[in-house]
């Protein structure tokens, strides 16, 4: 039942994207579908669509993982053509018009004739190259979804970060989805790969499995490379849709302690370090900053004196009351940065003022927001899935 609704969902679209795409093809660039190739090309290709979802569906309910995982992405594969059609078939259309617009006067010589001749070829080139574009763009984003995730030190400074805390390395772990698009070997390999970093603390900020099968073994995994500090975590919401008496069970008999509204004091070299954890609200339409905040009080109980205080929230939006309560340090996910970058910084920032990818500062107060290690939608473009080592410094850059 669980792949009920994402199925239908992946039909609803394809259908919808298909019409879309046909209409544009026969009504605002009919260059194109006068082409037999092209013609047949748009007709087709939703049915290798439709076929990936079969083989979704069957790898699904026979346990052959790798079925529903090239299935799936068969169907995804289409989906984000098509989407890049739609966007680049009206650009294609105004440059073929242009191309095939008629002379002004009838009267031309050869040299006029010439000069037309490689205009309109200049025109149709253009024309071509839009297509061309957004689908090698479409295709990379694919492929670059199942690129090896990014792991690097991070340095974050604090203006009168304590002495206890400096240099102290945590790695932060987001959005792992582990299921269709991700595996436990991968999640073993990312694991593997951040021990050189020597990372003290694990701190995982939810979404970390649609399969909640793989649940308990991650959580072991993440533990295993024994940080000082241990490993802990805070819910995002794909763990309610997925089943949150199960994950809660797989938490209490695990080696990662879950902080949900709650805290804890960590001891660190002679110092202190306090560690809440912020529950999710669950809904994806509108965020309720009411129960944030109400989250984030609770998990504040427990806090003495102005101890340095990290916060793990899957939600970024925690970050607003977080940085009026004298936290230090949010760290975040759920957004996979939009999925498209440019030089660091989401696509969708020019569109946008939420909060999607990387650091963040408000009222002295700091925020990391990964793009997590996987997504439950393969499609990477200058943004890869990354697993950052944050290392507190006392160091301010600009």
């Amino acid at each position: 039942m669980r792949l009920f609704g994402p199925i239908i969902f992946s039909v609803a679209i394809l259908t919808i994207l298909t019409l879309v795409n046909l209409l544009l093809f026969k009504y605002i660039d009919k260059t194109w579908w006068r082409n037999d190739r092209v013609r047949r090309a748009v007709k087709i290709t939703p049915f290798i669509g439709l076929g990936g979802i079969v083989l979704w569906i069957t790898g699904y309910y026979t346990d052959l993982g790798s079925i529903a995982t090239f299935g799936s992405v068969v169907a995804v594969l289409v989906v984000v053509l098509l989407t890049a059609l739609i966007i680049s078939i009206p650009f294609s259309a105004i440059f073929n018009r242009l191309s095939n617009r008629p002379k002004k006067t009838a009267e031309s010589v050869a040299p006029k004739e010439n000069i037309d001749n490689s205009r309109r070829r200049i025109l149709k080139g253009t024309a071509a190259a839009f297509p061309l574009i957004t689908l090698s763009a479409a295709g990379g984003g694919v492929a670059k979804s199942f690129l090896d995730t990014k792991i690097y030190s991070l340095p974050i400074g604090f203006k009168d970060l304590p002495k206890h805390l400096e240099g102290l390395r945590i790695l932060h772990l987001s959005d792992s989805h582990l299921g269709i698009y991700k595996h436990l070997d991968d999640y073993e390999n990312i694991l593997r790969n951040t021990e050189k970093y020597n990372p003290d603390l694990v701190l995982i900020t939810g979404d970390i499995a649609d399969d909640l099968n793989l649940l308990p073994e991650a959580l072991k995994m993440a533990a295993s490379i024994k940080p000082k500090y241990g490993a802990y975590a805070s819910l995002g919401n794909h763990e309610y849709y997925r089943g949150i008496t199960q994950v809660m069970n797989a938490f209490d008999n695990g080696p990662v302690e879950l902080l949900r509204s709650s805290g804890k004091t960590l001891e660190i070299d002679g110092g202190r370090l306090y560690l809440a954890g912020c529950d999710d609200p669950v809904g994806m339409r509108r965020v309720e900053y009411g129960f944030l905040t109400d989250s984030i009080e609770k998990a504040l109980t427990g806090r003495s004196g102005d101890d340095f205080t990290i916060l793990m929230s899957h939600r970024p939006e925690s970050f607003d009351p977080a940085s009026e309560m004298n936290i230090n340090l949010t760290l975040s996910g759920h957004t996979h940065g939009g999925q498209a970058g440019v030089n660091g910084r989401s696509l969708w920032s020019v569109f946008s003022d939420r909060y999607l990818w990387g650091e963040y500062e408000k009222n002295g107060a700091r925020m990391y927001l990964s793009s997590g290690i996987g997504h439950w939608f393969p499609f990477r473009l200058g943004c890869p899935t990354e697993a950052p080592i944050i290392e507190l410094t006392s160091k301010i850059t600009t």
